[in-house]
């Protein structure tokens, strides 16, 4: 607080006491003047009627006896006093004696005073008249009151001033003391203010004891503002710092998908082009850049905004011929300002580590020698086309294909060259069948396909005779040696053959264990027939 404001609310508070001072001091003497006034009046008619109860019996001897020597004595008597304008004593038939003049008095201005019988009091001998001087009697009440009201405006005044004279050296200087030391006390300091000696059992002192409290107080909170300024600086220096080194891109969107602040690892992974959409004088919406993941991002915010818990969506970009994943996560952010909801997005490119499960999938879902599927991945392939084909009328014919002198191969050129059959097979097989075919290594030398129908129909004995043209053509080893394999073929159709796909492997297994055994009897009968002619 300053000196000088506490100056004028000094001098207004001195002002405020003179004036009220001032204004009780006038209703009082105002007061005052009213009751010395009427008092006076009062005083000075109790002092005529005494006057004239003083000579009232020898007035009433002298009218009786119509003494006009004795009744012009009395009269003197009453006409000496300067209150009375006239008087005059009347017996029941005469003037007995008179002074002043009476021809002018007002009934208002006239006192009758009944005079009684010296010696009969019920008997009335006469009167004594007396015009009253009303305007001295008020002249004077006037005066009397008037001096009364001066001595008590004197002696209200000089008890103002010594209670003003007090107030100031009392209690204003006192304060004003007090307050000029609290002025130069630095907020902090640890500074507190001494309490005047004289002041130490009265208010001043309690003042001064609840003021070092105060600032003991406002140290203490200023300590810990300090502390707690700290403490929030530096959480947004580590915040700034996380928020512009993360390597994850961060956001804020509102509703409509409109960019409010970002990262620099959001425009690195959302990409210089993307960014000057969103930034540009005609901005877009985060939802308009993302080209065909336009509606799950918008999906996902809407489930932000609706729900507690945060979202998370992969999404699939392109630029150009690069296809990128990006990872997002959506949480909604309610600004404390103006009561907004805000969405955070959080995202991170995963392409690497999609590329990798996918290189995984297939790797889990290949056989490693042929590069076919192995056989829990192709049954659960087939099973899912079946699946879907359950309500329409679509046939797909399932080959179970073992291979003939697969194992004379091993046995005499060695595993290595079982492994190029193999291969050298499956690399026909992929060139031949169409991109929804699915072709399975069984197990060992067996292969199993499931095809789909054509437009024409499903023709499973044009299929069998391509399939065996195409494994005995000859497959040449690495020494130069051409050799050829042949294959016994199964098959079973669906729905022909059964819904299930286990019934349909049974029944293609069936099928071609009878072909291999027609087979290996043809071949018994051929060796028989060659022995004979021999």
């Amino acid at each position: 607080m300053s000196i000088k404001f506490f100056d004028r609310i000094a001098t207004r508070l001195i002002i405020n006491v003179l004036l009220i001072a001032t204004l009780i001091a006038s209703m009082s003497s105002y007061l005052l003047f009213d009751r010395t006034y009427e008092a006076e009046l009062e005083r000075t008619n109790t002092s005529l009627q005494q006057l004239v109860q003083a000579v009232s019996h020898t007035a009433a001897i002298a009218t009786y006896l119509e003494d006009m020597v004795l009744g012009e004595e009395v009269i003197e008597g009453i006409a000496k006093n300067n209150l009375v304008k006239a008087v005059e004593l009347r017996s029941q038939y005469k003037m007995i004696a008179n002074s002043g003049d009476m021809s002018q008095a007002k009934d208002k201005d006239l006192i009758r005073f009944s005079l009684k019988s010296p010696f009969i009091e019920t008997e009335n001998v006469g009167q004594l008249i007396v015009n009253v001087n009303y305007e001295l009697i008020d002249a004077y009440a006037q005066k009397t009151a008037l001096e009364h009201v001066v001595l008590i405006s004197i002696h209200s005044l000089i008890l103002i001033l010594v209670i003003m004279c007090l107030l100031k050296y009392q209690l204003v200087d006192v304060i004003k003391n007090i307050a000029s030391k609290l002025h130069d006390i630095t907020p902090g300091s640890g500074q507190t203010i001494a309490c005047p000696s004289e002041h130490i059992s009265d208010e001043i002192g309690l003042l001064t004891r609840d003021i070092n409290r105060l600032l003991e107080s406002s140290e203490k909170t200023l300590n810990r503002e300090r502390s707690l300024r700290f403490e929030v600086e530096e959480f947004e220096r580590r915040f700034r710092g996380i928020f512009e080194q993360t390597s994850r891109g961060m956001a804020l969107i509102d509703n409509d998908g409109y960019l409010k602040m970002h990262n620099p690892s959001f425009e690195k992974i959302l990409g210089t082009s993307r960014m000057s959409r969103l930034s540009n004088v005609q901005k877009e919406s985060l939802f308009s850049v993302m080209g065909t993941e336009a509606l799950s991002l918008q999906k996902a915010v809407n489930q932000a905004l609706s729900g507690t818990e945060p979202i998370s969506i992969d999404l699939k970009i392109s630029d150009n011929d690069d296809i990128r994943w990006l990872h997002c996560i959506v949480a909604k952010m309610i600004d404390d300002a103006h009561d907004i909801p805000m969405l955070e997005i959080i995202i991170q490119d995963v392409s690497e580590r999609r590329n990798r499960e996918h290189t995984f999938k297939i790797q889990a879902e290949l056989d490693p020698l042929t590069g076919l599927y192995n056989r829990r991945a192709g049954k659960e392939k087939m099973q899912n086309q079946l699946d879907a084909a359950e309500h329409s009328d679509t046939q797909y014919a399932l080959l179970m294909i073992d291979l003939n002198n697969f194992k004379p191969i091993n046995d005499q050129h060695g595993h290595k060259a079982g492994d190029l059959v193999l291969t050298t097979l499956a690399d026909r097989f992929n060139k031949h069948v169409r991109a929804d075919d699915i072709v399975i290594r069984w197990g060992g030398d067996e292969i199993l396909m499931f095809i789909k129908q054509k437009n024409h129909g499903l023709d499973v004995l044009n299929i069998t005779q391509k399939l065996v043209a195409i494994i005995q053509e000859p497959i040449i080893l690495e020494g130069g040696q051409a050799i050829m394999v042949g294959a016994s073929i199964g098959h079973a159709i669906f729905p022909l053959n059964g819904f299930d796909l286990d019934l349909l492997i049974q029944r293609a297994d069936e099928v071609m264990y009878q072909v291999k055994s027609q087979i290996k009897s043809d071949n018994q009968n051929s060796t028989a027939s060659k022995e004979l002619e021999a």
